[in-house]
């Protein structure tokens, strides 16, 4: 089979993009577009979440929404007790895993608090309200 000519699928790919322009203003449908920042615009900062001995262990001080959206879509195919394991790998990273795994120390307190924390911070306080706000 031969392969396209690179003009073609440039000429083809400036087609797509002119035909996902909007043909209506923004401003005629009553909102205007929401700009999300590039990714290396914002920045890592991170906060302790737990120590085992001396060893600090973090997670991202402000979790990105994508993240909760994945562990959204994914408590919804197989439930929340089975999505929290990656959830908690992608916040807490595989070595922060793994130590907790493997700590003959940890407490079910410690691990419920710990997951507890990582679903709020994921999820956000408006998740945890508006199920009491539904709930009453």
């Amino acid at each position: 089979m031969a392969s396209t000519p690179a003009r073609t699928r440039q000429t083809t790919a400036a087609r797509k993009r002119a035909a996902a322009r909007p043909t209506v203003a923004p401003g005629d449908l009553g909102f205007e577009p929401i700009r999300i920042a590039s990714d290396d615009e914002v920045p890592d900062e991170r906060v302790p979440l737990f120590y085992i001995g001396d060893d600090e262990y973090t997670i991202p001080k402000h979790i990105p929404r994508g993240v909760a959206l994945q562990y959204l879509r994914h408590a919804a195919e197989v439930g929340h007790e089975v999505a929290t394991a990656p959830l908690l790998i992608r916040v807490l990273g595989e070595d922060a895993y793994m130590a907790l795994e493997q700590s003959r120390a940890l407490t079910q307190d410690q691990l419920d608090r710990i997951v507890e924390i990582i679903v709020e911070q994921a999820l956000g306080k408006q998740e945890k309200e508006g199920k009491a706000n539904r709930r009453g």
